[in-house]
Protein backbone atom coordinates (compact mmCIF):
# COMPACT_ATOMS: atom_id res chain seq x y z
CA UNK A 1 0.00 0.00 0.00
CA UNK A 2 2.87 2.33 0.77
CA UNK A 3 4.41 1.56 -2.63
CA UNK A 4 1.12 2.41 -4.36
CA UNK A 5 0.84 5.72 -2.49
CA UNK A 6 4.40 6.55 -3.44
CA UNK A 7 3.76 5.87 -7.13
CA UNK A 8 0.59 7.98 -6.98
CA UNK A 9 2.57 10.86 -5.48
CA UNK A 10 5.23 10.56 -8.18
CA UNK A 11 2.62 10.66 -10.96
CA UNK A 12 0.80 13.58 -9.34
CA UNK A 13 4.09 15.43 -8.97
CA UNK A 14 4.77 14.91 -12.67
CA UNK A 15 1.30 16.21 -13.52
CA UNK A 16 1.73 19.20 -11.20
CA UNK A 17 5.04 20.02 -12.89
CA UNK A 18 3.43 19.87 -16.34
CA UNK A 19 0.49 22.01 -15.21
CA UNK A 20 2.74 24.62 -13.64
CA UNK A 21 4.76 24.80 -16.85
CA UNK A 22 1.55 25.24 -18.85
CA UNK A 23 0.44 28.15 -16.65
CA UNK A 24 3.82 29.85 -16.99
CA UNK A 25 3.86 29.32 -20.75
CA UNK A 26 0.32 30.66 -21.14
CA UNK A 27 1.24 33.85 -19.28
CA UNK A 28 4.33 34.39 -21.44
CA UNK A 29 2.36 33.81 -24.65
CA UNK A 30 -0.30 36.31 -23.54
CA UNK A 31 2.46 38.86 -22.97
CA UNK A 32 3.95 38.28 -26.44
CA UNK A 33 0.64 38.14 -28.34
CA UNK A 34 0.65 41.87 -29.27
CA UNK A 35 3.98 41.32 -31.01
CA UNK A 36 2.82 38.15 -32.79
CA UNK A 37 -0.71 39.04 -33.94
CA UNK A 38 -1.69 42.31 -35.62
CA UNK A 39 -5.41 41.65 -35.91
CA UNK A 40 -7.09 43.02 -32.77
CA UNK A 41 -10.06 40.66 -32.96
CA UNK A 42 -7.93 37.54 -33.31
CA UNK A 43 -5.63 38.77 -30.56
CA UNK A 44 -8.54 39.23 -28.13
CA UNK A 45 -9.92 35.80 -29.00
CA UNK A 46 -6.59 34.07 -28.39
CA UNK A 47 -6.07 35.98 -25.15
CA UNK A 48 -9.50 34.99 -23.85
CA UNK A 49 -8.88 31.32 -24.73
CA UNK A 50 -5.48 31.27 -23.05
CA UNK A 51 -6.80 33.01 -19.93
CA UNK A 52 -9.68 30.55 -19.66
CA UNK A 53 -7.36 27.54 -19.98
CA UNK A 54 -4.91 29.07 -17.52
CA UNK A 55 -7.62 29.60 -14.91
CA UNK A 56 -8.86 26.02 -15.26
CA UNK A 57 -5.38 24.57 -14.79
CA UNK A 58 -4.58 26.99 -11.94
CA UNK A 59 -7.69 25.92 -10.05
CA UNK A 60 -6.81 22.23 -10.42
CA UNK A 61 -3.26 22.91 -9.23
CA UNK A 62 -4.63 24.74 -6.20
CA UNK A 63 -6.94 21.86 -5.31
CA UNK A 64 -4.07 19.40 -5.68
CA UNK A 65 -1.90 21.56 -3.44
CA UNK A 66 -4.69 21.63 -0.86
CA UNK A 67 -5.20 17.84 -0.84
CA UNK A 68 -1.54 16.80 -1.16
CA UNK A 69 0.65 19.72 -0.06
CA UNK A 70 3.82 17.61 -0.03
CA UNK A 71 3.46 17.02 -3.78
CA UNK A 72 3.41 20.74 -4.59
CA UNK A 73 6.30 21.45 -2.21
CA UNK A 74 8.37 18.71 -3.84
CA UNK A 75 7.78 20.05 -7.34
CA UNK A 76 8.54 23.65 -6.34
CA UNK A 77 11.73 22.57 -4.58
CA UNK A 78 12.93 20.65 -7.63
CA UNK A 79 12.12 23.56 -9.92
CA UNK A 80 13.99 26.02 -7.71
CA UNK A 81 17.02 23.70 -7.52
CA UNK A 82 17.03 23.09 -11.27
CA UNK A 83 16.71 26.81 -11.97
CA UNK A 84 19.68 27.54 -9.71
CA UNK A 85 21.79 24.89 -11.46
CA UNK A 86 20.85 26.28 -14.88
CA UNK A 87 21.97 29.72 -13.77
CA UNK A 88 25.26 28.21 -12.60
CA UNK A 89 25.69 26.71 -16.08
CA UNK A 90 25.25 30.13 -17.70
CA UNK A 91 27.67 31.70 -15.23
CA UNK A 92 30.28 29.04 -15.98
CA UNK A 93 29.92 29.76 -19.70
CA UNK A 94 30.36 33.48 -19.05
CA UNK A 95 33.49 32.84 -16.96
CA UNK A 96 34.91 30.81 -19.82
CA UNK A 97 34.19 33.56 -22.36
CA UNK A 98 35.86 36.15 -20.13
CA UNK A 99 38.98 34.00 -19.78
CA UNK A 100 38.71 33.05 -16.11
CA UNK A 101 38.28 29.34 -16.97
CA UNK A 102 40.13 27.33 -19.57
CA UNK A 103 38.51 24.61 -21.67
CA UNK A 104 39.39 21.74 -19.33
CA UNK A 105 38.16 23.52 -16.20
CA UNK A 106 34.95 24.54 -17.93
CA UNK A 107 34.20 20.95 -19.01
CA UNK A 108 34.83 19.60 -15.51
CA UNK A 109 32.61 22.22 -13.91
CA UNK A 110 29.87 21.72 -16.51
CA UNK A 111 29.97 17.94 -16.03
CA UNK A 112 29.60 18.35 -12.25
CA UNK A 113 26.62 20.69 -12.68
CA UNK A 114 24.92 18.33 -15.13
CA UNK A 115 25.31 15.45 -12.67
CA UNK A 116 23.53 17.53 -10.03
CA UNK A 117 20.74 18.34 -12.49
CA UNK A 118 20.18 14.67 -13.31
CA UNK A 119 20.21 13.78 -9.61
CA UNK A 120 17.61 16.46 -8.91
CA UNK A 121 15.35 15.29 -11.73
CA UNK A 122 15.39 11.58 -10.86
CA UNK A 123 15.42 11.81 -7.08
CA UNK A 124 12.15 10.29 -5.84
CA UNK A 125 12.07 11.55 -2.26
CA UNK A 126 9.21 13.81 -1.17
CA UNK A 127 9.56 17.07 0.74
CA UNK A 128 7.43 17.46 3.86
CA UNK A 129 4.96 20.39 3.83
CA UNK A 130 5.91 23.54 5.69
CA UNK A 131 4.36 24.57 8.98
CA UNK A 132 2.16 27.71 9.11
CA UNK A 133 4.92 29.62 10.90
CA UNK A 134 7.42 28.70 8.19
CA UNK A 135 5.02 29.83 5.47
CA UNK A 136 4.62 33.23 7.14
CA UNK A 137 8.38 33.68 7.40
CA UNK A 138 8.75 32.68 3.74
CA UNK A 139 6.75 35.68 2.49
CA UNK A 140 9.01 37.64 0.15
CA UNK A 141 8.75 41.01 1.93
CA UNK A 142 9.64 39.38 5.27
CA UNK A 143 12.87 37.78 4.05
CA UNK A 144 15.80 38.76 6.25
CA UNK A 145 13.58 40.54 8.78
CA UNK A 146 13.14 38.04 11.60
CA UNK A 147 12.18 40.73 14.08
CA UNK A 148 9.10 41.75 12.11
CA UNK A 149 8.19 38.11 11.42
CA UNK A 150 8.24 37.39 15.16
CA UNK A 151 6.16 40.51 15.76
CA UNK A 152 3.54 39.34 13.25
CA UNK A 153 3.43 35.87 14.78
CA UNK A 154 2.81 37.36 18.22
CA UNK A 155 0.10 39.77 17.03
CA UNK A 156 -1.81 37.66 14.49
CA UNK A 157 -4.14 34.69 14.55
CA UNK A 158 -5.02 31.82 12.24
CA UNK A 159 -8.62 32.00 11.03
CA UNK A 160 -10.60 29.11 9.53
CA UNK A 161 -13.05 29.83 6.71
CA UNK A 162 -15.50 27.55 4.93
CA UNK A 163 -16.14 27.30 1.22
CA UNK A 164 -17.85 30.35 -0.37
CA UNK A 165 -16.91 32.61 2.55
CA UNK A 166 -15.98 36.14 1.45
CA UNK A 167 -12.72 37.49 2.88
CA UNK A 168 -12.62 40.78 0.97
CA UNK A 169 -15.48 42.63 -0.71
CA UNK A 170 -15.10 45.18 -3.48
CA UNK A 171 -15.46 48.74 -2.21
CA UNK A 172 -14.52 47.97 1.41
CA UNK A 173 -11.82 49.94 3.18
CA UNK A 174 -8.63 47.98 4.02
CA UNK A 175 -8.56 46.62 7.57
CA UNK A 176 -5.61 44.23 7.34
CA UNK A 177 -4.11 41.49 5.21
CA UNK A 178 -4.26 37.70 4.97
CA UNK A 179 -1.40 35.23 4.53
CA UNK A 180 -2.88 32.03 3.11
CA UNK A 181 -1.69 28.87 4.86
CA UNK A 182 -3.88 26.23 3.18
CA UNK A 183 -6.79 26.15 0.78
CA UNK A 184 -7.72 27.97 -2.41
CA UNK A 185 -9.06 31.51 -2.92
CA UNK A 186 -10.76 33.05 -5.94
CA UNK A 187 -10.13 36.74 -6.71
CA UNK A 188 -12.54 38.59 -9.03
CA UNK A 189 -11.44 42.04 -10.22
CA UNK A 190 -13.88 44.71 -11.39
CA UNK A 191 -12.45 48.02 -12.68
CA UNK A 192 -13.06 51.01 -10.38
CA UNK A 193 -15.57 53.61 -11.46
CA UNK A 194 -13.40 56.65 -10.73
CA UNK A 195 -10.31 57.81 -12.61
CA UNK A 196 -7.32 55.45 -12.33
CA UNK A 197 -4.76 57.47 -14.33
CA UNK A 198 -2.76 58.73 -11.34
CA UNK A 199 -2.83 55.51 -9.28
CA UNK A 200 -3.01 51.77 -9.81
CA UNK A 201 -6.20 49.95 -8.73
CA UNK A 202 -6.18 48.12 -5.42
CA UNK A 203 -5.54 44.69 -6.94
CA UNK A 204 -2.15 42.97 -6.74
CA UNK A 205 -2.84 39.79 -8.77
CA UNK A 206 -2.73 41.30 -12.25
CA UNK A 207 -1.33 39.13 -15.04
CA UNK A 208 -1.49 41.97 -17.59
CA UNK A 209 -1.92 45.75 -17.69
CA UNK A 210 -5.57 45.80 -18.78
CA UNK A 211 -6.89 47.63 -15.73
CA UNK A 212 -10.06 48.63 -17.56
CA UNK A 213 -11.25 45.03 -18.05
CA UNK A 214 -12.57 42.55 -15.46
CA UNK A 215 -10.32 39.62 -14.61
CA UNK A 216 -10.22 36.56 -12.40
CA UNK A 217 -7.46 34.56 -10.75
CA UNK A 218 -6.91 31.88 -8.12
CA UNK A 219 -4.68 32.30 -5.07
CA UNK A 220 -2.84 29.33 -3.57
CA UNK A 221 -1.17 28.92 -0.19
CA UNK A 222 1.87 31.01 0.63
CA UNK A 223 0.51 34.22 -0.92
CA UNK A 224 -0.43 37.43 0.89
CA UNK A 225 -3.79 39.05 0.14
CA UNK A 226 -4.40 42.76 0.70
CA UNK A 227 -0.82 44.08 0.54
CA UNK A 228 -1.64 46.97 -1.80
CA UNK A 229 -4.60 47.90 0.38
CA UNK A 230 -2.54 48.43 3.55
CA UNK A 231 0.03 50.43 1.54
CA UNK A 232 -2.37 52.82 -0.18
CA UNK A 233 -5.52 52.70 2.04
CA UNK A 234 -7.64 52.70 -1.14
CA UNK A 235 -10.91 50.74 -1.32
CA UNK A 236 -10.60 47.22 -2.68
CA UNK A 237 -11.22 46.79 -6.41
CA UNK A 238 -11.76 43.03 -6.14
CA UNK A 239 -13.62 40.38 -4.18
CA UNK A 240 -11.91 37.36 -2.61
CA UNK A 241 -14.02 34.23 -2.10
CA UNK A 242 -13.01 30.90 -0.56
CA UNK A 243 -13.08 28.19 -3.23
CA UNK A 244 -12.41 25.56 -0.55
CA UNK A 245 -11.84 25.36 3.18
CA UNK A 246 -9.18 27.95 4.01
CA UNK A 247 -6.72 28.62 6.83
CA UNK A 248 -5.00 31.99 6.84
CA UNK A 249 -3.10 34.34 9.14
CA UNK A 250 -4.95 37.62 9.66
CA UNK A 251 -2.87 40.70 10.51
CA UNK A 252 -4.76 43.88 11.34
CA UNK A 253 -3.93 47.27 9.85
CA UNK A 254 -2.92 48.68 13.25
CA UNK A 255 -0.35 45.91 13.70
CA UNK A 256 1.07 46.55 10.24
CA UNK A 257 1.38 50.30 10.88
CA UNK A 258 3.21 49.55 14.11
CA UNK A 259 5.51 47.17 12.22
CA UNK A 260 6.32 49.99 9.78
CA UNK A 261 7.74 51.99 12.69
CA UNK A 262 9.65 49.00 14.03
CA UNK A 263 11.29 48.38 10.67
CA UNK A 264 12.39 51.94 9.92
CA UNK A 265 15.78 52.23 8.27
CA UNK A 266 17.66 55.38 7.15
CA UNK A 267 18.55 54.69 3.54
CA UNK A 268 20.98 57.63 3.29
CA UNK A 269 22.92 56.67 6.41
CA UNK A 270 21.48 59.30 8.81
CA UNK A 271 18.48 59.10 11.12
CA UNK A 272 16.09 61.73 9.75
CA UNK A 273 12.40 61.67 10.60
CA UNK A 274 11.31 62.84 7.14
CA UNK A 275 13.79 61.20 4.77
CA UNK A 276 13.64 57.91 6.66
CA UNK A 277 12.98 54.91 4.43
CA UNK A 278 10.74 52.29 5.93
CA UNK A 279 12.28 48.94 5.20
CA UNK A 280 9.09 46.86 5.55
CA UNK A 281 6.98 49.29 3.55
CA UNK A 282 9.67 49.54 0.87
CA UNK A 283 9.87 45.74 0.70
CA UNK A 284 6.12 45.54 0.12
CA UNK A 285 6.28 48.17 -2.61
CA UNK A 286 9.24 46.35 -4.11
CA UNK A 287 7.20 43.15 -4.45
CA UNK A 288 4.42 45.08 -6.22
CA UNK A 289 7.00 46.77 -8.46
CA UNK A 290 8.64 43.48 -9.43
CA UNK A 291 5.24 42.08 -10.48
CA UNK A 292 4.64 45.10 -12.72
CA UNK A 293 8.21 44.98 -14.06
CA UNK A 294 7.86 41.34 -15.09
CA UNK A 295 4.96 42.48 -17.29
CA UNK A 296 6.46 45.76 -18.56
CA UNK A 297 10.12 44.98 -19.23
CA UNK A 298 9.69 42.13 -21.78
CA UNK A 299 8.19 44.71 -24.16
CA UNK A 300 11.25 46.99 -23.80
CA UNK A 301 13.74 46.47 -26.68
CA UNK A 302 16.68 46.12 -24.28
CA UNK A 303 15.01 43.06 -22.70
CA UNK A 304 13.61 41.34 -25.80
CA UNK A 305 16.03 38.40 -25.60
CA UNK A 306 15.92 38.04 -21.81
CA UNK A 307 14.34 34.96 -20.28
CA UNK A 308 12.02 35.18 -17.29
CA UNK A 309 14.68 33.68 -15.00
CA UNK A 310 17.33 36.17 -16.08
CA UNK A 311 14.92 39.09 -15.73
CA UNK A 312 13.84 37.90 -12.30
CA UNK A 313 17.48 37.71 -11.18
CA UNK A 314 18.10 41.24 -12.45
CA UNK A 315 15.13 42.58 -10.52
CA UNK A 316 16.39 41.03 -7.28
CA UNK A 317 18.82 43.96 -6.98
CA UNK A 318 16.10 46.59 -7.36
CA UNK A 319 14.79 48.77 -4.54
CA UNK A 320 12.08 51.36 -3.81
CA UNK A 321 13.47 54.52 -2.15
CA UNK A 322 11.60 57.02 -0.01
CA UNK A 323 10.83 60.03 -2.24
CA UNK A 324 8.65 62.12 0.07
CA UNK A 325 11.14 65.00 0.14
CA UNK A 326 11.83 65.21 -3.61
CA UNK A 327 10.38 67.72 -6.05
CA UNK A 328 12.80 67.00 -8.91
CA UNK A 329 14.50 63.61 -9.10
CA UNK A 330 17.71 63.28 -11.12
CA UNK A 331 18.36 60.03 -12.99
CA UNK A 332 22.09 59.57 -12.56
CA UNK A 333 24.54 57.16 -14.15
CA UNK A 334 24.20 54.61 -11.33
CA UNK A 335 20.60 53.75 -12.32
CA UNK A 336 20.13 51.17 -15.03
CA UNK A 337 16.34 51.34 -15.39
CA UNK A 338 13.35 52.84 -13.57
CA UNK A 339 9.75 51.60 -13.37
CA UNK A 340 6.94 53.85 -12.12
CA UNK A 341 4.79 51.87 -9.66
CA UNK A 342 2.34 54.43 -8.31
CA UNK A 343 1.69 58.15 -8.64
CA UNK A 344 2.75 60.28 -11.60
CA UNK A 345 5.93 61.99 -12.78
CA UNK A 346 6.98 64.08 -15.76
CA UNK A 347 10.10 64.23 -17.89
CA UNK A 348 11.48 67.76 -17.53
CA UNK A 349 12.99 67.76 -21.03
CA UNK A 350 10.13 66.35 -23.13
CA UNK A 351 7.23 67.22 -20.74
CA UNK A 352 5.92 63.68 -21.15
CA UNK A 353 3.74 62.61 -18.22
CA UNK A 354 4.10 59.01 -17.05
CA UNK A 355 1.14 57.21 -15.48
CA UNK A 356 1.48 54.02 -13.45
CA UNK A 357 2.58 51.42 -14.13
CA UNK A 358 5.08 52.66 -16.72
CA UNK A 359 8.66 52.16 -17.83
CA UNK A 360 10.72 55.34 -17.63
CA UNK A 361 12.86 55.51 -20.80
CA UNK A 362 16.60 55.79 -20.44
CA UNK A 363 16.60 59.16 -22.20
CA UNK A 364 14.85 60.77 -19.21
CA UNK A 365 17.38 62.66 -17.08
CA UNK A 366 15.22 64.64 -14.63
CA UNK A 367 11.77 63.69 -13.34
CA UNK A 368 9.29 66.19 -11.90
CA UNK A 369 7.20 64.95 -8.97
CA UNK A 370 3.72 66.16 -7.90
CA UNK A 371 5.14 68.25 -5.04
CA UNK A 372 6.80 70.52 -7.58
CA UNK A 373 4.89 73.53 -8.87
CA UNK A 374 5.90 72.58 -12.42
CA UNK A 375 3.55 69.56 -12.44
CA UNK A 376 -0.18 70.18 -12.13
CA UNK A 377 -2.03 67.19 -10.65
CA UNK A 378 -5.18 66.62 -8.63
CA UNK A 379 -5.21 67.06 -4.87
CA UNK A 380 -5.65 63.34 -4.20
CA UNK A 381 -2.67 62.27 -6.31
CA UNK A 382 -0.68 59.67 -4.32
CA UNK A 383 3.01 59.78 -3.56
CA UNK A 384 5.23 58.76 -6.45
CA UNK A 385 6.81 55.32 -6.08
CA UNK A 386 9.72 54.25 -8.29
CA UNK A 387 11.37 50.86 -8.63
CA UNK A 388 15.04 51.57 -9.35
CA UNK A 389 17.24 48.91 -10.96
CA UNK A 390 20.84 49.84 -10.10
CA UNK A 391 23.77 49.43 -12.42
CA UNK A 392 26.31 46.71 -11.92
CA UNK A 393 28.37 46.94 -8.70
CA UNK A 394 26.11 49.67 -7.24
CA UNK A 395 23.68 49.64 -4.35
CA UNK A 396 20.96 51.91 -3.01
CA UNK A 397 23.34 53.74 -0.68
CA UNK A 398 25.56 54.85 -3.57
CA UNK A 399 22.58 55.95 -5.64
CA UNK A 400 20.83 57.99 -2.96
CA UNK A 401 24.05 59.63 -1.73
CA UNK A 402 24.83 60.78 -5.28
CA UNK A 403 21.22 61.90 -5.66
CA UNK A 404 21.52 64.29 -2.71
CA UNK A 405 24.91 65.54 -3.91
CA UNK A 406 23.53 66.38 -7.37
CA UNK A 407 23.02 70.13 -7.85
CA UNK A 408 20.03 69.57 -10.16
CA UNK A 409 18.08 67.70 -7.48
CA UNK A 410 15.34 69.73 -5.76
CA UNK A 411 14.00 68.96 -2.29
CA UNK A 412 11.29 70.44 -0.11
CA UNK A 413 12.70 73.48 1.73
CA UNK A 414 12.29 72.36 5.35
CA UNK A 415 13.52 68.89 4.54
CA UNK A 416 16.50 70.33 2.71
CA UNK A 417 17.62 72.23 5.81
CA UNK A 418 17.39 69.16 8.00
CA UNK A 419 19.11 67.09 5.34
CA UNK A 420 21.93 69.65 5.12
CA UNK A 421 22.40 69.62 8.87
CA UNK A 422 22.68 65.85 9.06
CA UNK A 423 25.05 65.67 6.12
CA UNK A 424 27.36 68.32 7.63
CA UNK A 425 27.23 66.67 11.04
CA UNK A 426 28.04 63.29 9.56
CA UNK A 427 30.95 64.59 7.50
CA UNK A 428 32.47 66.47 10.44
CA UNK A 429 32.02 63.39 12.61
CA UNK A 430 33.76 61.23 10.02
CA UNK A 431 36.68 63.67 9.77
CA UNK A 432 37.09 63.66 13.55
CA UNK A 433 37.39 59.89 13.70
CA UNK A 434 40.68 58.08 13.61
CA UNK A 435 41.55 56.60 10.20
CA UNK A 436 41.34 53.07 11.59
CA UNK A 437 37.79 53.54 12.92
CA UNK A 438 36.25 54.98 9.78
CA UNK A 439 33.74 52.92 7.87
CA UNK A 440 35.50 51.02 5.14
CA UNK A 441 33.40 51.84 2.09
CA UNK A 442 34.94 51.42 -1.32
CA UNK A 443 33.72 53.85 -3.91
CA UNK A 444 31.98 51.95 -6.66
CA UNK A 445 33.13 52.11 -10.22
CA UNK A 446 30.56 54.13 -12.12
CA UNK A 447 29.15 53.34 -15.50
CA UNK A 448 29.17 55.91 -18.30
CA UNK A 449 26.71 58.69 -17.57
CA UNK A 450 23.46 58.58 -19.53
CA UNK A 451 22.49 61.97 -20.92
CA UNK A 452 19.84 63.09 -23.35
CA UNK A 453 20.47 64.45 -26.82
CA UNK A 454 20.55 68.10 -25.78
CA UNK A 455 23.19 67.47 -23.14
CA UNK A 456 25.28 65.41 -25.55
CA UNK A 457 25.25 68.28 -28.07
CA UNK A 458 26.19 71.09 -25.67
CA UNK A 459 28.48 69.08 -23.38
CA UNK A 460 31.61 69.87 -25.39
CA UNK A 461 31.04 73.60 -25.03
CA UNK A 462 31.24 73.31 -21.25
CA UNK A 463 34.60 71.49 -21.22
CA UNK A 464 37.46 73.93 -21.59
CA UNK A 465 40.40 72.06 -20.12
CA UNK A 466 41.29 68.85 -18.37
CA UNK A 467 41.50 68.82 -14.59
CA UNK A 468 44.75 67.57 -13.10
CA UNK A 469 44.17 65.08 -10.30
CA UNK A 470 45.37 66.37 -6.91
CA UNK A 471 45.56 70.07 -7.97
CA UNK A 472 43.01 72.89 -8.52
CA UNK A 473 43.44 75.61 -11.13
CA UNK A 474 42.55 79.30 -10.61
CA UNK A 475 39.57 78.91 -12.92
CA UNK A 476 38.25 75.98 -10.88
CA UNK A 477 38.57 77.90 -7.62
CA UNK A 478 36.68 80.86 -9.09
CA UNK A 479 33.92 78.60 -10.41
CA UNK A 480 30.42 78.92 -8.97
CA UNK A 481 30.18 75.32 -7.76
CA UNK A 482 33.78 74.76 -6.71
CA UNK A 483 34.06 72.36 -3.76
CA UNK A 484 37.54 72.14 -2.14
CA UNK A 485 38.92 68.78 -1.15
CA UNK A 486 40.09 67.84 2.33
CA UNK A 487 43.72 68.77 1.58
CA UNK A 488 42.71 72.28 0.42
CA UNK A 489 40.91 73.22 3.64
CA UNK A 490 42.99 75.28 6.06
CA UNK A 491 43.09 74.86 9.82
CA UNK A 492 41.15 78.11 10.28
CA UNK A 493 38.38 76.90 7.97
CA UNK A 494 38.13 73.66 9.90
CA UNK A 495 37.87 75.58 13.17
CA UNK A 496 35.08 77.69 11.67
CA UNK A 497 33.28 74.52 10.56
CA UNK A 498 33.48 73.15 14.10
CA UNK A 499 32.10 76.43 15.48
CA UNK A 500 29.21 76.37 12.97
CA UNK A 501 28.47 72.78 13.88
CA UNK A 502 28.12 73.82 17.54
CA UNK A 503 25.70 76.59 16.60
CA UNK A 504 23.59 74.27 14.44
CA UNK A 505 23.50 71.68 17.22
CA UNK A 506 22.11 74.25 19.64
CA UNK A 507 19.35 75.08 17.12
CA UNK A 508 18.40 71.44 16.45
CA UNK A 509 15.07 71.52 18.44
CA UNK A 510 13.82 74.35 16.20
CA UNK A 511 14.54 72.59 12.91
Amino acid sequence: MGYIDRMIDIQLAFGYDVGKGFVTGAQEVCTLLPQLVDNKQIQDMLTATLDNDRLIVTRQLGLLQRDRPWTAITVKTKQATTSTLNIMTLDAMQLKEEGFLDEMEYRMLLHAIQDKIQLCRHKGSLVAPSSPETQLRAVSWLQGNERIADFFLENSEILNHNINDVLISRGDEPKGLYILVSGLLEASYIPPEDDIDEAVPNYEFMTDLKFGEPSQDFIVSGNAVGVLGVLTSRPYSYTVRCDSAVQAYYITLAVIKEAFNLASHPIMGFDDLVLKSVRLEAAMWREIGIKFSMILLPSVPAYYAWTSERLSMRLEHSFVPCLKAFKVFVVNELMEDIVLIDGVCQDMATREVFQPPAYIPRTAHRLIFPKSSQLMVSSNCPETKLLIIPSKDCDEMDIMEDELDDLQCELISNVSSRCLYHRVARRVSNESRAPGTRRARVKRRRAPRRVNYRESVFAKQQISSQIIVGASSDKDIAAKYYKPSAVDVSDKARADAARIRGEVTSLTPYL
